[in-house]
Formats: C-alpha cells, structure tokens, sequence
C-alpha cells in the first residue's frame, strides 16, 4: 500500500511504500516488458516509526502502477525473487527477527 506520495520538480517522480509487494511488482513488471529504464528502489527506515519503507525513483510511477493495478503480466519468478529479496532487505534493516 503506499504510504506516501511525492513528486519533484524534476523529472524523476519519488514514491514511498510500506508494503514491499507493490516494488517488487514494478521491478518484475520492468523485467517483463525488458525496459531501458528501471526504478531505483531503496529500503530505508523510517526514523519516526523505526518501520521499513521502500522509496522508489523514477519516471513515470503512476503509469506502472496503473499497469499493476490493471493485472497486467508479469514473470511469476521475477516477482518471488524481487519480494524476497525485499523482504530480505526488512530483515538486514531491522537487525533480524526480535
């Protein structure tokens, strides 16, 4: 789900996402369509809350979004590898399970 939306005055749009489902679902989408560009997706730590949040940056968020939103395909095995390693990164991030 997102949790926060901003956009720069640039080209390059920034969103943050508590949920990793919805950036690994982007990275896979991009490696279905075999795009040039990528987003560049970074696992953070919310320094308010202490939980961990996704920010994703680049060019055209929305439109990849409505795609996910719209059930288009993507690889199966692509999507797995991006969410655990997305969820990977929660676990490195908050110092293991407690």
């Amino acid at each position: 789900m997102k949790k926060d939306r901003e956009k720069n005055t640039g080209e390059v749009e920034k969103r943050v996402f508590s949920d990793p489902s919805l950036p690994a679902g982007l990275e896979a989408r991009n490696k279905f369509e075999a795009r040039n560009k990528s987003f560049k997706i970074i696992p953070q730590r919310n320094p308010t809350n202490g939980q961990v949040e996704f920010l994703v940056e680049g060019e055209n968020i929305d439109e990849a979004l409505q795609e996910i939103y719209s059930n288009a395909p993507v690889g199966v095995l692509d999507f797995i590898k991006s969410l655990k390693s997305f969820r990977s990164s929660i676990f490195a991030l908050k110092g293991g399970r407690k």
